[in-house]
């Protein structure tokens, strides 16, 4: 079993010739044997409100079991405490996804948000980064979350189960003794690129933390699965595919 902790639907404006519906991206995980998908709407990331997005992953998860909804929530919005209620309430939602680069907010305005979250025992990813900054359009630039705000808000909140989403493997090298020595604290391979770019990361200590993440359909699921799977000895790349997601979110 392979679980995929970043997966998403919906438009994108570098995909082009890309399928990107709900359909798409599940065939194109369920080829490579992917049989837990956590989905969130990737058209949250340039909505005004991204909790108007959140229906398409709810209805993807009532059609398919294999599909748990993640729903992106905005602390910035008066109405978050109703869509966090929403998501706690429905029986495929393990996380949630923070979008704080798009949102044009500071995770230290989350607060109220991440303790409601442990509260209700659920994850939450906050998303360093979506698509390299070199496919970024010049008008529309948006930089990289700060994974030092990521460890600061798992220091203030010690109980919650926190992901880095979309961190690149230079941010990981740089803060493996933080993902490492904080209980709560977990990052994704989805943007972990380079030559054997996981295993340093399992050489410094984090293989335990590090969950399997395809970003599909921005990424090709194959070169993810391959960065794992190549480079690593089987019980290694079973818990980065696998036990470490499940174990953490209940998958």
């Amino acid at each position: 079993m392979i679980i995929d902790v970043n997966a998403w639907t919906g438009p994108w404006p570098a995909l082009v010739n890309v399928p990107c519906d709900v359909a798409s991206v599940r065939s194109s995980l369920s080829e490579y044997g992917v049989e837990r998908i956590f989905m969130a709407p990737l058209a949250a990331a340039w909505s005004a409100n991204p909790h108007l997005c959140n229906p398409v992953v709810y209805e993807a998860a009532e059609e398919h079991d294999d599909i748990s909804p993640v729903p992106v929530i905005d602390p910035t919005l008066s109405t978050w405490p109703a869509e966090l209620e929403k998501a706690a309430g429905h029986r495929a939602v393990r996380m949630i996804k923070l979008l704080p680069g798009y949102g044009g907010y500071d995770l230290a305005g989350a607060d109220e948000l991440f303790k409601e979250v442990g509260r209700l025992n659920l994850a939450v990813m906050v998303q360093i980064r979506v698509d390299d900054p070199r496919r970024h359009h010049p008008l529309a630039m948006v930089p990289d979350v700060p994974a030092g705000d990521v460890v600061e808000a798992a220091k203030r909140h010690p109980n919650l189960k926190l992901v880095m989403g979309g961190a690149s493997a230079a941010t990981l090298r740089e803060f493996a003794a933080q993902v490492r020595d904080l209980p709560g604290l977990y990052a994704g391979t989805s943007q972990v690129d380079g030559v054997d770019s996981v295993k340093m990361l399992v050489d410094a200590g984090i293989g335990g933390k590090l969950l399997f993440g395809s970003h599909a359909p921005v990424f090709m699921p194959a070169a993810a699965m391959a960065r794992v799977l190549n480079d690593l000895p089987d019980d290694a790349a079973v818990r980065i595919m696998k036990d470490n997601a499940a174990g953490l979110l209940r998958a």
